[in-house]
């Protein structure tokens, strides 16, 4: 019986392992290429990039996805991890809806 909860929690730092392996080439490609974008999809994607602003310093993370029971809306948010900072930038998040024809901007919808 005790076999299985020894076998995930071996699995568990198995992926915490690799996932501290991974950090490195993680940084030099978004330092490289200043931003990393997972997902093709423009309504359903996560975005890495780099904030380089006078007054700030940091990585933000743009994540995008469907609405659900709204095929045509996109629900977005920013956060920002910032090492240096004035304090103004704020985290956000917002909706928006576009024609499923033409892709046009609709405007925002009700969440």
């Amino acid at each position: 019986m005790k076999r299985w909860p020894r076998r995930f929690s071996y699995v568990l730092i198995v992926i915490s392992w690799l996932m501290v392996m991974c950090f490195p080439t993680f940084a030099f490609t978004l330092a490289r290429n200043g931003q990393i974008e997972v997902g093709s999809n423009p309504r359903n994607h996560l975005r890495f990039f780099m904030v380089q602003e006078k007054n700030a310093d940091g990585i933000g993370v743009e994540w995008t996805r469907p609405l659900s029971g709204q095929s045509t809306c996109a629900k977005t948010s920013v956060t920002y991890l910032l090492w240096e900072s004035d304090g103004q930038n704020q985290n956000v998040t917002y909706c928006q809806c576009s024609d499923p024809v033409t892709g046009a901007a609709l405007g925002t919808c009700e969440q």
